[in-house]
């Protein structure tokens, strides 16, 4: 969002971070946008207590089901971080979302669809696949032992098991990689980290836990 514009966010036309006013939304009419009319608080201004707020960022002030409105303003009282209190407003337009977190939304609701560790029997040929969790965690320090020498394997063996908690922790991380991902979708981000993002996801999606990879190679299991 640009620093030099200001929002408000509002849940069914009305204020959602305290207060209850309900606001003069704007019109879109023939693809042109009609402000709303203006709001006025009659008083002294005191952040977080009397006036109209605004706000820079209106992520920080994101609620479910709300809408972001650009703003006018007039009457600039106190800051407060990346919020205002204001003499006089009335919204301009809705300011749609930003791509990036459409497909977040779109992304954390497809994780209610997934078949968590309820294995489809059709793994791909290139996972490590292992009955158990703690089975693919032992493979795992085995592998990175011959992979990285005795006491540098030694290590990095532990620090995977470590790391990796349980599969509900395993499953979260790698949500929230693919998560972080789409975030930064706009960003010229390396295509090997898009794509190995994805390859962790198709593990959960097909049914099967991931603890991690070495090498390149995913280490999976079918049940805890």
């Amino acid at each position: 969002m640009n620093e030099d514009r200001l929002f408000k966010v509002l849940v069914d036309g009305k204020s959602c971070h305290g207060g209850n006013l309900k606001w003069s939304l704007p019109k879109l009419v023939k693809g042109k946008w009609i402000a709303g009319k203006w709001h006025e608080h009659k008083g002294e201004l005191f952040i977080c207590s009397s006036g109209l707020h605004l706000t820079k960022e209106p992520f920080e002030w994101y609620k479910d089901g709300c809408i972001f409105y650009l703003a006018e303003a007039e009457g600039m009282g106190a800051w407060e971080g990346k919020k205002c209190v204001v003499q006089k407003v009335r919204l301009l337009k809705e300011e749609p979302f930003p791509d990036w977190f459409l497909d977040c939304k779109l992304f954390i609701k497809s994780l209610k669809k997934i078949k968590w560790l309820k294995n489809d029997g059709n793994p791909l040929k290139e996972w490590k696949l292992f009955n158990t969790r703690d089975a693919a965690r032992a493979a795992t320090r085995a592998a990175t032992w011959a992979a990285a020498g005795a006491a540098a394997g030694d290590a990095a063996g532990d620090a995977a098991g470590a790391a990796a908690g349980d599969a509900a922790g395993d499953a979260a991380g790698d949500a929230a990689l693919k998560a972080r991902i789409l975030v930064c979708k706009d960003l010229p981000l390396d295509k090997k980290h898009i794509e190995h993002s994805k390859k962790r996801m198709e593990v959960w999606k097909k049914g099967y836990g991931l603890l991690c990879d070495v090498g390149g190679v995913l280490y999976c299991y079918k049940k805890v």
